[in-house]
């Protein structure tokens, strides 16, 4: 018998049962606790669905940043404010000011001054930027079919309605 072999017949693996003792088990969990999975699961689903996003917006020559801002803006049912954009795409607003800076010196958007008070902007897409938001939406499009190929019809509606559905759940 090779040391190896032999650490791995004369190792203890312990778990807490529900009362909270301890007790052995002869093998290890192979799998963590399924909540566990889920969550692991859903964040490295949600990084390689941004990794994939993001290498079709490199071949244009467009970052995430500038994508996401500019589909809000486009899809918005009025001209939203920066810190609205902000807020919406859940990062600071100095993020967000420098990402219209950078669309804005580009021409894609400009800034409107509001109607009702004059210190707050908003943000318009330019005729270029919804020339790009039509290029930009179709390769998103095509990175989600590619990333979705090997998932059932069927799985996908019951996938979509239970993360659906975690949304609308509040965490504390």
């Amino acid at each position: 018998m090779t040391l190896r072999s032999y650490e791995a017949s004369h190792r203890m693996f312990f778990e807490f049962t529900r009362e909270n003792s301890l007790r052995t088990i002869e093998e290890p969990r192979l799998a963590f606790d399924l909540d566990e999975r889920f969550e692991n699961a859903l964040r490295n689903t949600a990084t390689a669905w941004r990794q994939a996003v993001d290498r079709r917006l490199r071949r244009l020559g467009v970052n995430r940043m500038s994508w996401m801002t500019i589909a809000a803006a486009t899809q918005a049912r009025y001209p939203l404010s920066q810190s609205a954009l902000a807020d919406m795409l859940a990062v600071s607003r100095a993020s967000m000011v420098h990402a219209i800076d950078h669309l804005v010196k580009n021409g894609l958007v400009k800034r409107d001054s509001s109607p009702f008070d004059r210190r707050l902007k908003r943000i318009v897409v330019t005729e270029a930027g919804s020339h790009l938001y039509s290029l930009l939406k179709d390769e998103v499009a095509a990175a989600r079919r590619q990333m979705l190929a090997m998932v059932e019809r069927e799985e996908l509606v019951h996938l979509t309605e239970l993360l659906e559905k975690l949304q609308v759940e509040e965490i504390e």
